[in-house]
Formats: structure tokens, C-alpha cells, sequence
């Protein structure tokens, strides 16, 4: 008796030294992060504000700035001390308190990619910083006339002379012979220091680092393919058939000129009505109607941002985060059109996102646990725009048949969209696996293959892949898109048994997403968080059903 109380009590001490142990190294990585942290948050915020000076303006000034900023940013994930004393923390299994873990799972991610030395990561800065510049002002040119992307658009949707929309076509991609082999040194360089941490190249690398299982995603993405290649094929006659008639031409010689986006990445049939009904509404007044109906407020975020196009400035459309708390902006170039629709709602999606966490978490944690969660709020709220129990209330549109040509477009644009995500997914795969290759004659054939698109006469030898904004300046976030529309459709569905509506925009639908989504922030990994929303795995069935039967 007297041997197994000596025994017990040893075990007993053991345990609480153990114990002791434990709350000690929680309690010194915490203090780790109380004096680390606000130096990445201040550096984060003021990157975040220069790159919004260059994106507004195209300053030359800004570009240097940002490439600065963004090279001291990442120099505070490049310490290898600090990067060693992490993975001891991690392999001692000592941090037990779940959002000390998470910290710390999120920080040795960062540190695992910006590891290279000091001059690669200023290198790559800097040439970053100078496509931003380039592209922020480039403006296409036809007969001596400037096109802003949103001139561009207007003639590839409303232009009849299949001459006029080949030439502006043509000059959209004039901007690739500029920034083709400038991105090709960036491919090099990003490569150069994914190979520099132990990755094959940076495409595998940023997987990874986002916790994207590189074979999960290419065999969801080909059994999305598979499944909706019937529903694709059968569209594209339909839409040959049409833009044949429309503008007058043989079957084969339908070019990329002839749809609404230079691309091929939009639905190229859209009824045409849609613009008309628009015009003369007020975007901004329609967004905050329709996110007031969800209990979410947009004001802050109109105050915030930058809305309506001008020379000097970045033409695309995106949401930054300036300081993970409530600053949070939108870029947008609107004009009253269906697209413009669309980009706001999904812009202001992505800001209501942020704005939704609970600010009594760590900084780290207060962002999505990815691009797709992030993604697919914008982009359900994007679609909503030309459905027609939103037409019907937000434009008045009465018009039955109009209507009913709007919802097939939906599932066309759905269709159309998933084909490009799948030509831009492989084409980055094979582009950093081998940035020699004559890459123009891949991006083509995988247009061919994708979008059943030929390339045009006389492009051998052109950069028309360098036109996409996306391959330069947001790398390997393409695909995030679709597994974004797969979500989102799981979502709409979610949301609408929720509140036994047939429409998302009402208040249970609002409250649901602000407390099972929104409010977590970055506190568990981007597949579990999507498992407890929907409360089942993340899969592509809800996209399937949907849009490719």
C-alpha cells in the first residue's frame, strides 16, 4: 500500500510539473504575440493604405512606397530564429489553448513563404509594384482613341459591326506584348524562392501555404468538368446559334470579338434589356436597400471607398481590409449597368465579411480562413443581381418573358464563368511548372479545350494570357473563385430553407451569416468552418444540381 501511495504521489508531482509546463509555454507564446503582433498589424495597415494611394492613383511614387512597405512587411516573417522558436512550440504540442494554436498555425504558414532571402523578396516587390503601375494606367487604343476596360465592355456589348468589335477586342490585348515578359521574370523569381523553401514551384507552394490540398483541387475541378460537360457542350450550340444570327457570320468564324467579355468568361447572349432597365437607377441606393433587408449596413463602406472611374486609376474592382478592424474599402469604376450591379454587391459582400468578425479577437484572426469562404459571400451576393425575384423588387422589372430569358443566362453565365476558372487553373499549374514554354499557345489550347474558344489568326507569338490582371498581380487565386461558387450555392440553399423564403434577403438569412459565418473570423481551418455552416462537407453537389443538370 505504502509503494503505490509513493507511486501515485510521484505521478501526481509529474503531472503537475507537466501542467506547470504547459501553462508556461502558453503563457510564453502569448507574451510572443502581445509584443509581435501589433508590428506586423502596423506594418499590414500601412502597406494596406499605400497600395490603396496607388491603386487610386497610379502614382509612381505609391508604386515605390508599396514595394517598400510590402518588403519590410515580409522581412517580418523572415527571421529564422523567430521561424525556429514557432516550430518548437508546435512540436512540443504545448499551446493548448485553441486560439494560441491557431496563431500559431497561421504564423508558421506565413513564415514558411517568406523564408527566401532578403534581395529575392525586394526583387519580387518591386516588380509587382511595377505592374500595378502599368496596368493602373494603360489605356487601349483604336484609331487613335483611348478605351478605358469600361469602354471596352460597352462596345463588346452593344456593338453591331463585327469589324469595329474585333479591332477594340484587339487592343485590349495590346497591353500583353507590354507586360508578357516582365511576368515571366516574376514567375522566375516566385519560383526561384519556392524552390528556395522546398517546394517544386510557387503554384504548389501557395496551395499549400492556403491549406489547399493540391490533388483535392484538380480532382474536384475535373469531376466538375466531367459533370457539366453535357450542360456545357449543349450551351455552346445554342450560343453559336445566336451569335451566328445576331451578327451575321459562319459558325467558324465566331471569334473571342463577338462576346461580351474579352475573355469569354460572361455570358455572351445576355438579353440585351437589362442595361436599359439599370440606366437609370441608382446602384449605390439599390445596394444599401438590399443589405439593410439582411439587417447589414453599407454606409461605412460607401464613406470608405473609392466608387466611380477616372484616369490615373486601377479599373478593376476589389475590397481591402486597411486595419482589420472597421476601415474597410471598396475600389469600383460604376456605371449604371447590369455588371456594375453585380461588382458592387459582390464588393460590398466581401466588406461586409470583414466587417462581421468578432473584434475581441487576436488581429491574426480576425480575416477569413480563406479566400473561398470570403469569395463566395460575394459572390452570392453578386448573382442575386439577375435573378428574377430581385429584378422584379430592386429594378422593377415586369416583363415575364424578360425575366425568364434572365434566369437561363444565370445558369449560362454559371456555366461559361466555371469554364474559364478551369482554363485559368491549369494554364497557372503549367505556367510555373514551366514559364518557357510558348505560353500564349497554352492559354489557347486551353481555351479550346475549356471554353471550346479557338484562337484567332495571327496570335502565334502574342502575350493575350498576360492581358488577365489576375496571373500578374493575384497568383494562384483564380481557382478560389469557383470553390467560392461552389459554396455559395451550398450556401443560398442553407439560407433559404433557413428562413423558408425563396430569396436570401431578409433578416434570418442576414443573422445567420453574420454569426456562423462572419464572426468567427480565422479561428478554425476554411473546410471546417464551411462543415459547420452547412453542416455537411464542402462538396460541388450543390453547384452541380443547380446549374448542370
Amino acid at each position: 500500500m505504502m509503494k503505490i501511495n509513493i507511486f501515485l504521489m510521484f505521478m501526481i508531482i509529474a503531472l503537475k510539473g507537466f501542467c506547470g509546463e504547459i501553462m508556461d509555454q502558453n503563457k510564453e507564446f502569448k507574451n510572443f504575440l502581445d509584443e509581435y503582433a501589433p508590428k506586423v498589424s502596423n506594418k499590414s495597415q500601412s502597406v494596406a493604405l499605400a497600395s490603396w494611394l496607388l491603386e487610386t492613383t497610379g502614382s509612381k511614387d505609391a508604386s515605390f512606397l508599396v514595394s517598400s512597405l510590402n518588403t519590410e512587411l515580409k522581412l517580418l516573417f523572415n527571421d529564422e530564429a523567430t521561424y525556429k522558436k514557432l516550430v518548437a512550440w508546435q512540436n512540443s504540442k504545448a499551446i493548448t489553448d485553441p486560439l494560441l494554436a491557431r496563431q500559431l498555425e497561421i504564423l508558421i504558414l506565413s513564415f514558411k513563404g517568406n523564408m527566401a532571402p532578403k534581395e529575392l523578396l525586394e526583387e519580387i516587390s518591386n516588380k509587382e509594384a511595377e505592374l500595378s503601375t502599368l496596368y493602373a494606367n494603360f489605356r487601349a487604343q483604336v484609331d487613335g482613341k483611348k478605351f478605358s476596360d469600361n469602354e471596352i465592355r460597352d462596345v463588346l456589348n452593344n456593338e453591331l459591326s463585327v469589324e469595329q468589335r474585333k479591332k477594340v477586342w484587339k487592343a485590349s490585348k495590346e497591353l500583353g506584348d507590354v507586360l508578357g515578359p516582365k511576368i515571366i521574370e516574376l514567375v522566375k523569381l516566385r519560383n526561384k524562392e519556392a524552390k528556395f523553401l522546398g517546394y517544386n514551384n510557387y503554384f504548389d507552394m501557395q496551395l499549400e501555404l492556403s491549406e489547399i490540398n493540391k490533388a483535392d483541387l484538380l480532382k474536384i475541378f475535373n469531376e466538375t468538368a466531367e459533370k457539366s460537360d453535357g450542360a456545357y457542350k449543349k450551351m455552346m450550340l445554342d450560343i453559336d446559334t445566336a451569335l451566328s444570327k445576331k451578327f451575321n457570320v459562319k459558325t467558324e468564324e465566331i471569334g473571342p470579338w463577338l462576346w461580351k467579355d474579352p475573355f469569354c468568361q460572361e455570358d455572351p447572349i445576355a438579353p440585351q434589356g437589362l442595361d436599359s432597365y439599370i440606366k437609370s437607377i441608382d446602384i449605390l441606393s439599390v445596394a444599401k436597400g438590399y443589405y439593410s433587408k439582411m439587417n447589414l449596413n453599407v454606409e461605412a463602406v460607401i464613406t470608405n471607398s473609392d466608387l466611380f472611374e477616372r484616369d490615373g486609376k486601377n479599373q478593376h474592382a476589389f475590397c481591402i481590409n486597411i486595419d482589420h478592424k472597421q476601415d474597410v474599402r471598396t475600389l469600383c469604376n460604376i456605371k449604371s449597368n447590369g455588371r456594375w450591379m453585380d461588382t458592387v454587391l459582390h464588393e460590398f459582400g466581401h466588406a461586409l465579411y470583414d466587417l462581421g468578425y468578432n473584434f475581441e479577437l487576436p488581429w491574426l484572426l480576425r480575416t477569413p480562413p480563406h479566400l473561398i469562404t470570403t469569395e463566395a459571400i460575394a459572390l452570392l451576393m453578386g448573382r442575386q443581381s439577375i435573378k428574377p425575384l430581385f429584378l422584379k423588387e430592386f429594378c422593377n422589372v415586369k416583363d415575364e418573358e424578360f425575366l425568364k430569358q434572365m434566369e437561363l443566362s444565370a445558369a449560362r453565365k454559371q456555366l461559361v464563368f466555371s469554364r474559364f476558372v478551369l482554363l485559368m487553373t491549369e494554364f497557372e499549374n503549367e505556367l510555373y511548372k514551366n514559364p518557357d514554354q510558348d505560353l500564349n499557345d497554352l492559354w489557347w489550347s486551353l481555351a479550346k479545350k475549356y471554353q471550346k474558344v479557338n484562337m484567332p489568326d495571327n496570335r502565334k507569338g502574342k502575350n493575350d494570357w498576360a492581358t488577365k490582371y489576375h496571373i500578374g498581380l493575384a497568383p494562384v487565386y483564380y481557382y478560389s473563385y469557383l470553390l467560392g461558387e461552389f459554396f455559395a450555392s451550398g450556401l443560398e440553399k442553407k439560407l433559404e430553407e433557413i428562413s423558408q423564403l425563396p430569396k436570401i434577403w431578409n433578416p434570418k438569412s442576414g443573422d445567420f451569416l453574420n454569426k456562423k459565418l462572419f464572426y468567427p473570423g480565422c479561428i478554425m481551418r476554411w473546410d471546417r468552418l464551411i462543415q459547420e455552416v452547412l453542416g455537411e462537407p464542402f462538396s460541388s453537389s450543390a453547384w452541380i444540381e443547380e446549374f448542370a443538370k
